[in-house]
């Protein structure tokens, strides 16, 4: 998927929730909607400093996706935990791993320019609806299982 930025204007969300993302576990679909804020946040903020040239915004909605994404891949990994999701290890390698590009993104903030924070954010995009959609998905059969059984 290419961004056109021509076609988004600063105020618009790049990402739109829709029902068929929810995964039908409620405490993890509310903290997928977080998600999606918190990204089109950043993509809003990053359009604005196109602007603006002021990245103070952007780098306060990266912070807060970068410990969102922390509290929320904690939370999800307690419930596969609790599930005995025969994947989790594997699942929790991928969290690890777009935890690490969020973080390397963190810290190297100050050398970012316009182009570089919107292909970040596309990858967001992409990463996020990937997952919800897919990954999580996964799981969700151990989950209700496990609840089920409560």
């Amino acid at each position: 998927m290419e961004i056109k930025t021509t076609k988004l204007p600063e105020n618009e969300n790049l990402i739109v929730w829709e029902d068929r993302f929810a995964i039908g576990i409620p405490v993890i679909d509310g903290e997928h909607k977080r998600l999606v804020e918190l990204c089109n946040k950043l993509y809003k903020a990053i359009m604005s400093s196109k602007s603006s040239g002021r990245k103070d915004a952007v780098r306060v909605a990266l912070k807060e996706c970068a410990d969102y994404v922390r509290t929320h891949f904690s939370n999800e990994e307690k419930l596969m935990q609790v599930c005995a999701y025969k994947n989790f290890e594997v699942h929790k390698r991928t969290h690890a791993e777009f935890t690490k590009k969020v973080l390397e993104k963190c810290q190297n903030f100050e050398n970012e320019t316009f182009a570089s924070s919107l292909e970040f954010v596309k990858f967001l995009y992409d990463w996020i609806l990937s997952h919800i959609a897919h990954t999580d998905t996964l799981y969700v059969g151990d989950l209700k299982a496990y609840l089920s059984k409560r």
